[in-house]
């Protein structure tokens, strides 16, 4: 190296830690919705809305099909964490409210 850019380069400072610094951690989703505008978060509340109806009718799917291959209330009731009872009404009460459905 010559002596003019050692010169130039006694007189640069390096940053201090700039290698060692951690990058930050990613954002809650408490922090990412903070950011959101009005129009964004109702956008985001139509959406998770239609994907809970839609993962509600799935679960009714699985449910029923459980109960076909012969899988137990208990053993529903304890992957939904809820009683087998509250399996059942909750079960029986979608299972009823879709009938209605199609039957008008």
């Amino acid at each position: 190296m010559s002596r003019s850019r050692r010169r130039l380069a006694k007189g640069i400072k390096p940053r201090p830690n700039y290698r060692m610094r951690a990058s930050a951690a990613p954002p809650t989703p408490a922090e990412r919705i903070a950011r959101l505008s009005p129009v964004e978060v109702l956008e985001r509340i139509n959406r998770t809305k239609l994907q809970r109806e839609e993962l509600d009718a799935q679960l009714a799917l699985l449910i029923d099909h459980a109960v076909a291959l012969g899988v137990s209330w208990p053993q529903i009731a304890r992957r939904l964490g809820v009683t087998r009872q509250a399996a059942r009404q909750q079960y029986h009460r979608h299972h009823r409210d879709a009938e209605q459905a199609h039957a008008g």
